[in-house]
């Protein structure tokens, strides 16, 4: 007969919770029959000791063990709540500092974002929006909500260390166990983790084994092997599998904050870790951006426009904008910060360029008949005529390079150089950032750069001037700030999908022509609108506006050069010259050797429109090179190459016989033109016999002649 088995043994756990769940019932019966004062306090205090109890036993251990059953399905809630408390979005309410992004600043204070009045409904007053109202909820919605703010593809730690460990392993490297995981530090794009070293594995042995570990842990794009901040650890850097999106609307909180202390905040993006990078137009001063069709240059370039354009007012700011290639800036037509239509032609593009040289030179002269030496204190002591800032985008430099190469480079220069103080600043973008495009006297003065994907390393070192890791494309970027330190991070778009960001622009340009309509219907900024720093947007611009609403769309400027003058210039007659100035230029060219526009100003006491004028005019006759030359920064003169070769022979005879020098160098210096035009005519001069021939490469072209000869060449000369 079978022994039957005996009973279970009952846990501690059990006997607590029996104990306590007994207690607290025999607590509660006595709390309902409502005794005496004295035996209620006693069953209080029992019952607070048995849930004491029983949480501390049975409750809170139960829980981390479900917890960690469940570990994988809460890895990316746990994630995303780092995440919001890292970014401060787990606050209730906006801080005393914030100002709501729906409160558009312009020039008399922040007013809140109006809806568009029908048309003949007289004085319509804008809708007010709390500040407790969320920036991207109810009609006046600005930025798109993003759909993904975060990866779900962030590893835990016990994942990143067994494939940490499997792929080191695979590489051919020891180790012995699972690394210890001291941190992962997730971004919108990357995910650093960082490890501790085992005994016997450097650093050095993984930065080597680079590639095999790509291979095995499947991310051989943008896959890095660094240090870490941690003693005696390295860091693996792989990209998510899924990345999040960073759209406008996740920093409206920064950027509101940031705005009250920029002149000309600007919207970046987020960096590794997910931390917002905000940057201020006005300290940088310019910008390059480069990068290949698909990297998200675009996108980060019209990023940036919304973030001035929807923190200042086109009193406070004003584009110039040029697109050569017509398709990227035509859906800010109508924006009244707007200087004139977007530039599409490449030559006028060249002139509107030199239109803004002469804003800047009529601004320094403000500033020196004022006693200020910047447009800021200029603003500060002028508070009644005020400037504002001009910000210049060109999104396809090397075709003005291609079709206007000498004056584009020249005026770019002159602006980079000299526009700081006058308040006038350049984002250059470009798909082909060769050297011939982003030349050295370019990026000289343009130490602050971003790059996205680029199609060659060559040309990530012509931006950066160092080589990088491989960008991913689709605004994964790096950025170099006033010479500074690369640093990785992933553009801010407003949008994945382009109609919420055609939307989203329409709404702003219609907020800020209702706004422009209600400072002129009111009396009491009547005589404000009148010396506005608005442009008169009229021609194409007009025809658009009537669309939306039959009204003007700003007010005349005073203090910004008329629409007019920035309009296309295909019909304007070329200016007259003056001979006898004309005849000064020649003369100073051949005295210099070359012509340029600033000496031109600097000799002639004339202006950059004039100076370039002549300029050109030198070119087209050819008396100049097309070309300026690197070296002196004056296009060479050439106007004796309108002489015959046999004018040339002559004189080159004559120069050799009376300086006994058969120097190429000399004689181009003598001559004034080409050392290949030289070269091509000694050649014909030792076919004749007047010159012997180079006996080798390194050797020069040797005088024929004797003494006798030269001197009766002279002799006949002189005759």
């Amino acid at each position: 007969m079978s022994t039957p088995d005996p009973p279970p043994k009952e846990s501690f756990g059990q006997f607590v919770n029996r104990l306590t769940v007994l207690a607290a019932l025999g607590s509660v019966t006595v709390l309902f029959l409502e005794p005496s004062p004295e035996l209620s306090h006693l069953a209080q205090t029992v019952l607070r000791y048995a849930v004491t109890l029983w949480l501390g036993i049975v409750g809170v251990p139960h829980i981390a063990r479900v917890a960690w059953k469940h570990r994988k399905r809460m890895g990316p809630w746990l994630i995303q709540l780092q995440q919001k408390i890292r970014n401060r979005e787990w606050r209730l309410g906006p801080s005393p500092a914030d100002i709501s992004l729906s409160k558009l600043p312009n020039a008399e204070g922040v007013e809140s974002m109006p809806s568009v009045p029908e048309r003949g409904e007289p004085n319509h007053r804008p809708v007010v929006i709390t500040s407790e109202q969320s920036v991207q909820s109810g009609h006046h919605a600005l930025f798109p909500p993003n759909p993904r703010p975060y990866s779900s593809s962030t590893l835990l730690a016990e994942q990143a260390s067994e494939l940490i460990f499997n792929t080191v392993q695979l590489a051919g490297l020891k180790m012995e166990e699972p690394p210890e995981i001291l941190s992962i530090d997730a971004g919108p794009t990357l995910q650093t983790i960082s490890f501790r070293l085992p005994a016997r594995l450097q650093l050095s042995d993984l930065v080597k084994k680079r590639d095999d570990l790509a291979n095995h842990i499947g991310h051989d794009r943008s896959f890095a092997v660094t240090s870490s901040p941690f003693s005696s650890a390295a860091a693996f850097i792989l990209p998510h599998t899924e990345r999040a999106f960073v759209y406008m609307s996740d920093m409206t909180q920064d950027l509101k904050v940031f705005a009250q202390t920029a002149e000309l905040p600007m919207v970046f993006g987020k960096d590794m870790l997910g931390k917002p990078i905000l940057v201020d137009l006005a300290k940088l001063p310019h910008l390059l951006v480069a990068g290949a069709t698909g990297s998200g240059k675009s996108v980060f370039i019209n990023g940036l426009l919304t973030s001035l354009a929807s923190t200042r007012s086109p009193e406070q700011v004003q584009f110039l904008l040029i697109d050569p290639k017509m398709v990227e800036f035509t859906m800010y037509t109508g924006l009244p910060h707007l200087i004139s239509p977007p530039v599409t032609d490449p030559k006028r593009a060249a002139l509107t360029l030199k239109k803004l040289v002469v804003e800047m030179e009529k601004r320094y002269k403000r500033f020196s008949e004022a006693g200020v030496r910047n447009l800021p204190q200029y603003n500060r002591n002028h508070p009644g005529d005020q400037m504002p800032y001009i910000v210049t985008v060109i999104d396809e430099y090397a075709d003005l390079m291609v079709i206007a190469r000498a004056d584009v480079e020249e005026t770019v220069q002159r602006l980079t150089q000299m526009g700081r103080a006058a308040g006038l600043h350049l984002i250059l973008g470009t798909q082909r950032p060769s050297v011939d495009v982003v030349t050295g006297v370019i990026k000289s003065n343009l130490p602050s750069r971003v790059a996205f994907h680029l199609l060659s390393v060559y040309d990530f070192k012509t931006v950066m001037d160092t080589g990088g890791p491989h960008l991913l494309g689709g605004g994964d970027g790096i950025c170099m700030l006033n010479g500074g330190g690369q640093k990785r991070f992933q553009s801010a778009a407003i949008s994945a999908d382009d109609d919420e960001t055609t939307r989203y622009i329409e709404e702003l340009k219609r907020y800020w022509r209702n706004e422009l309509r209600l400072r002129k219907a009111d009396p009491e900024t009547a005589a404000a609108t009148d010396s506005s720093l608005l442009a008169l947007i009229d021609g194409e611009e007009a025809n658009d506006s009537s669309e939306a609403g039959n009204e003007p769309v700003g007010p005349s400027a005073s203090n910004i050069a008329p629409f007019d003058e920035w309009a296309d210039q295909e019909e304007e007659e070329p200016l007259q010259l003056d001979e006898s100035m004309y005849d000064q230029v020649i003369r100073l060219a051949r005295k210099h050797k070359g012509v340029s526009g600033r000496l031109l100003q600097q000799a002639l006491n004339i202006d950059y429109i004039t100076a370039a004028t002549f300029v050109e005019q030198l070119s087209r006759e050819g008396k100049v090179a097309a070309e300026y030359d690197p070296e002196t920064g004056l296009k060479p003169w050439l106007a004796v190459t309108k002489e015959s070769d046999e004018e040339l022979l002559l004189r080159i005879q004559r120069i050799i016989c009376e300086t006994k020098s058969t120097r190429s160098t000399d004689i181009q210096q003598a001559l004034g033109i080409r050392k290949e035009k030289v070269l091509q005519l000694m050649g014909q001069l030792a076919q004749v016999g007047f010159l012997l021939p180079p006996t080798s490469t390194k050797g020069g072209y040797m005088l024929a002649w004797e003494e006798e000869q030269i001197q009766q060449f002279l002799a006949k000369e002189m005759r």
